[in-house]
């Protein structure tokens, strides 16, 4: 059980890191004129990717509600008054695996995606998306940290 904790442990760490690089800009990049005439993205391609994300979007919010159900779950065990090891470990499972497909359907999604584009739009996407991180990397003032990022110390 040790072995397949340490496992999961890993893929949780792990996999966030190398799908890094296949990830997409935000928001409606799709529908911008300025991205799509940048990249060559024509109408038919606009559509298709517009269909997949809005099915794609359906199906994680039920798995998102599921992941937030394990949660309300796993949170319930581990603060039962009698506290069985077992049981919070059988909730944890439940829960890394509705984050797993989550995650999972997310990622199918962004196949499909890149299954419309092709190498040299996907090229020019990515090298759309390393400048606006790196343009929102320089607007921020010396000494301010990204957005979201906690001070060291802060206990979280």
């Amino acid at each position: 059980m040790k072995k397949f904790f340490v496992a999961c442990v890993i893929c949780v760490a792990v996999l966030p890191l190398a799908a890094q690089e296949l990830d997409l800009p935000p928001g409606k990049w799709w529908e911008d004129p300025r991205v799509s005439q940048r990249i060559g993205l024509g109408e038919e391609q606009q559509q298709q990717i517009s269909d997949l994300v809005y099915a794609g979007a359906r199906r994680m919010i039920d798995l998102k509600a599921a992941v937030d159900r394990a949660g309300l779950d796993l949170a319930e065990v581990v603060n039962r008054s009698e506290f069985d090891p077992e049981a919070v470990r059988a909730a944890y499972v439940a829960f890394q695996t509705a984050r797993q497909k989550l995650e999972n359907a997310r990622f199918d999604m962004l196949l499909d995606v890149r299954q419309v584009l092709t190498y040299e739009q996907w090229q020019k996407l990515q090298e759309l998306k390393r400048r606006a991180q790196q343009m929102r990397g320089q607007q921020r003032r010396p000494g301010q940290r990204p957005q979201g990022e906690r001070p060291p110390g802060s206990g979280l």
